[in-house]
């Protein structure tokens, strides 16, 4: 047996074999235990081994709080069965009452529970407890101190865990009851009946769960929100296994309700989404819950269970809310009409995690919908060539992506003085033509408030609704002004004459955004029309001058490319300036930074320039200056090469793929060959002109910053300066590196 101190520290994947490994041989240990000690022993060692707790209490709730057993990271384990105060001279009782405090919030159904507890150094100690409570009877509790979190994972994960943990409770329960109760095997067997209930609920709950989790990734993989609305109410039912359900959708706006899918009293999922309620129809307590709290499930037991407003039985009925923070987005209604059976504590708790997974669900799919819908609305209308098609499409949209029953747009070139019809629907949603239509802004009421309201949906419900001017139902009436740079371009209108379906505070927001949209794209297209025309005109007058503006180009052409030349030349010397060679530097470093090749740049200066200009002159000084530029461009005039005056009497040279060996002969025959022109220089050491160079040659790569090898050339001429001029100076790769390395 190893100590409880030792610590393994392994991979994931080998984690995770070594604690199925000592599962397995733990439950064959406890086959061969006799009593509830060396029980506890082998339980004590296989979670030491596998989650190295610093503390570990086994307890058990029947008359009064025990513990039974104690073992402390790296000391013996002692078998207790002792109360807290019994314990005061074996342990540290202190801890034990604080968590025999919180047992009571410690869940039933959950794997494993958390606790934080404040120790004698008042600082937070975390403990875990693994429960067991058989029904009326003893409470089983493990307590675990500071385990590995890492490997705490696997509770949620590997249903092994659970089950031998449920061996542990089982052995151990039946150990005490063969020890208290040998006469009354009848009574065991009952606790042993009881137990299986238990178990057979975790593991029901457990199960549950996990396809809780599998029907989270089912409905943010549904199409729709009306797909994922039907989802979730089907597999509450079919999955989860609860009778009838309902998902409700809350308008806390328009105080309403607006049921989706339902279910019939035979158990079939039917379509509720023509109705429409109001929240005050709703029992007090259910508004209360809604409105009032923060609660995720309100049940009622023992009320009237209804279908299309007639009793139809008596049970339970519960609510699953689904918010998106604080605000309200509907709920999941539930009976238990067709089963007529109880609803059990681990059911509450799915309910509640199905309710948070469910709202997370609405509101990532409402996003993404929105988005995808005003998105495509928009690629949609703007790959319309002309207005009148935008209006077709537009109403296309309305109908098969809003899901909305009719619309209808008009527009208006006088700023809403007048309409001019274009596509709607006629009373079977069917869109058609309606360009014939055309006259003077109608007094409407709908109207009129669309104008008063010009970025707001105008609404009326419950008005008889036309067509052809003729009535042909009743429901709500709904008008959008379609403005842009604050003229009436025309209006949006539109009813629920077939389905009958309310209009959410949802879709007020989408319509509105909509129509700003369809708003912009009419007043494009228009303009766009408008240029067509003026472009036929202007094409006309183009190619009469086109012939012209070629010559005229051409002539410019030129011109641009002499100042091109011009502006990326030194004047004096006639070789490349400081911006030409900027310009090749910045190309040069991205393709050799790209391919990992040689770069070499050289900084030349002229020695004792000051005291040559103030000796014989600017003018003598400016021709010695091009003498020089000539003697460097000879050496240097392969492909690729450039030459430079980089300011002043300073010249600078930008060479690839070449080595820092090849690039200091080149440059030490330019000196030599200046040195040997033999230009007079009185003011000089060495009575004539000389050159000092500094050489930096890298292998260019991602870490070297672009402009270290300016500043490595520079440092090196300045050393050369330093060491009597007249001379070269490398400096070389491994340079550059240390000092990116310091």
């Amino acid at each position: 047996m190893l100590p409880c101190s030792f610590t393994i520290t392994l991979s994931e994947p080998v984690m995770k074999q070594f604690v199925l490994d000592q599962v397995s041989i733990t439950q064959n240990a406890f086959l061969a235990c006799q009593d509830a000690k060396s029980l506890i022993t082998n339980m004590s060692h296989f979670l030491s081994l596998t989650w190295h707790p610093d503390d570990i209490l086994f307890c058990i709730e029947a008359d009064q709080f025990k513990c039974l057993a104690q073992h402390k990271s790296g000391k013996p384990i002692l078998h207790l069965e002792l109360s807290p105060i019994e314990l005061k001279a074996q342990i540290s009782n202190e801890t034990l009452w604080q968590l025999a405090d919180q047992k009571e919030k410690i869940s039933a159904y959950l794997p494993i529970t958390y606790i934080r507890v404040e120790n004698s150094y008042h600082t937070l100690d975390h403990w875990y407890c693994l429960k067991l409570q058989m029904q009326g009877k003893a409470g089983i509790f493990i307590f675990l101190q500071n385990p590995q979190k890492e490997q705490m994972a696997l509770w949620k994960s590997e249903p092994l865990l659970s089950a031998l943990v449920m061996q542990f409770f089982h052995l151990l329960q039946k150990f005490r009851l063969n020890q208290q109760h040998k006469a009354q095997q009848v009574k065991h067997d009952k606790l042993e009946a009881l137990y299986l209930k238990d178990l057979n609920l975790q593991q029901e709950f457990s199960s549950k769960v996990l396809k809780l989790h599998k029907m989270a990734q089912d409905l943010l993989l549904a199409p729709t929100l009306d797909a994922l609305y039907k989802i979730s109410v089907e597999t509450l039912r079919e999955v989860l296994g609860f009778d009838r359900t309902c998902l409700i959708l809350a308008d806390a706006i328009q105080h309403s309700m607006n049921p989706t899918y339902g279910t019939d009293e035979n158990g079939n999922t039917t379509d509720e989404s023509k109705q429409v309620f109001d929240m005050e129809g709703l029992a007090p307590q259910m508004q209360h819950a809604l409105l009032h709290t923060n609660k995720l499930l309100e049940v009622i037991e023992n009320t009237p269970l209804y279908t299309a407003g007639k009793v139809v039985g008596i049970g339970w009925n519960a609510m699953a809310i689904l918010r998106d923070g604080d605000n309200l987005i509907g709920w999941v209604a539930i009976d238990n009409l067709l089963k007529n059976r109880v609803l059990l504590d681990y059911e509450k708790e799915l309910l509640m995690l199905y309710s948070t997974m469910l709202s997370s669900a609405i509101v990532q799919k409402r996003e993404e919908s929105n988005l995808n819908i005003l998105h495509s609305s928009v690629v949609q209308l703007s790959h319309q060539k002309k207005e009148i098609d935008v209006c077709r499409v537009a109403i296309e949209i309305i109908r098969e992506q809003l899901m909305l029953d009719r619309a209808a747009v008009f527009l208006s070139y006088d700023n809403g003085q007048t309409m001019q019809g274009t596509f709607g629907t006629d009373i079977n949603g069917l869109v058609i033509n309606e360009t014939s239509f055309s006259g003077v802004l109608p007094k409407n009421s709908l109207l009129e408030l669309a104008i008063a309201l010009p970025h707001r949906l105008a609404f009326e419900a419950s008005v008889p609704l036309y067509h052809d001017n003729k009535m042909v139902g009743h429901g709500w009436n709904a008008a959008m002004l379609l403005r842009n740079q604050e003229k009436t371009i025309g209006f949006l209108v539109l009813d629920n004459l077939i389905n009958k379906r309310p209009l959410t505070s949802h879709n007020k927001h989408m319509l509105t955004l909509f129509a700003s949209n369809l708003a912009e794209i009419i007043s494009r297209k228009r303009a766009e029309e408008s240029v067509y025309k003026l472009n036929n005109e202007l094409e006309r007058l183009v190619a009469e001058r086109t012939e012209q503006l070629e010559n005229a180009n051409k002539a410019l052409e030129a011109s641009n490319q002499k100042l091109a030349q011009l502006s990326l030349m030194d004047s004096l010397t006639e070789i490349a300036n400081r911006r030409h060679f900027d310009e090749n530097y910045q190309r040069e470093w991205a393709t050799a930074c790209r391919h990992g090749l040689n770069l070499s740049v050289i900084m030349l200066d002229v020695d004792y320039f000051k005291a040559y200009n103030d000796f014989y002159g600017h003018q003598q000084g400016d021709i010695c200056l091009r003498e020089i530029a000539q003697v460097i461009k000879k050496h240097f005039r392969r492909a690729g090469e450039l030459v430079a005056r980089y300011g002043g009497e300073e010249f600078v040279i930008l060479l690839g793929h070449s080595s820092a060996q090849d690039v200091s002969q080149r440059i030490q025959a330019v000196i030599d060959e200046l040195f040997a022109q033999h230009i007079t220089h009185l003011k000089s050491p060495l009575q004539r002109v000389t050159l000092s160079a500094g050489i930096a040659t890298a292998q260019i790569n991602k870490d070297i910053l672009k402009n270290e090898l300016l500043k490595r050339a520079d440092k090196a001429l300045y050393q050369a300066k330093s060491a009597g001029r007249n001379r070269l100076i490398v400096n070389q790769h491994g340079f550059i590196a240390s000092a990116l390395n310091r």
